[in-house]
């Protein structure tokens, strides 16, 4: 979490004082305005995550085909080099009350469905979040201070989104992989109980 609001406050300072610059404004109106995006843009996705988390489970069935990552998806992820980085993104699933950082019950295939329902309603905040920050360029009027900045917010605000996403789907299709192997060891503990 550290480094993502690193990131935010770097990028605010610079794209503060390029607009600034460049539209020769008050520094420090110029930051307020920053400031405002920024917060707006979190807001935002705040909200997206919670309407996300209000909709029906059946919504985050993870057995559903928009839920299943692909083979050249996983390429793409592999190439990203995502499990070196993954565990450096934030996680805030204690506001759902299920952190998904860490797997605290893998031979539970009830947790494991628990995990990836909670992933998939993760997925659909992050995927939703991407697009709808951009809903801030209509909070004030269209000047062109307000748009040098509000877009730059926007379009890190996607950025910052993905990366989650990502390891999201990627974590996913691992835990589909160790669901389906408990599921036939609990089928060959059966067959031997009969």
């Amino acid at each position: 979490m550290k480094l993502y609001l690193i990131i935010i406050g770097i990028c605010s300072l610079i794209l503060t004082a390029i607009v600034s610059a460049v539209y020769q404004a008050n520094f420090f109106m110029t930051l307020a305005y920053t400031a405002l995006g920024v917060v707006a843009v979190i807001l935002v996705d705040a909200l997206v995550a919670t309407v996300s988390r209000l909709l029906p489970k059946q919504c985050a069935n993870h057995e559903k085909r928009i839920y299943k990552v692909g083979a050249k998806e996983k390429k793409f992820y592999e190439k990203l080099h995502i499990r070196k980085w993954k565990d450096k993104i934030p996680e805030i699933g204690h506001f759902t009350g299920f952190r998904k950082n860490k797997i605290a019950d893998p031979k539970s295939v009830e947790y494991l469905d628990r995990f990836l329902m909670e992933a998939c309603y993760g997925e659909i905040g992050h995927f939703f979040s991407v697009f709808f920050g951009f809903i801030i360029l209509l909070l004030f009027p269209l000047t062109e201070t307000w748009w040098a900045i509000s877009i730059p917010v926007a379009i890190i605000n996607a950025l910052l989104n993905l990366p989650s996403l990502f390891v999201l789907r990627y974590n996913s299709y691992k835990l589909e992989i160790l669901r389906k192997s408990n599921l036939k060891k609990q089928a060959r503990v059966k067959q031997q109980e009969n």
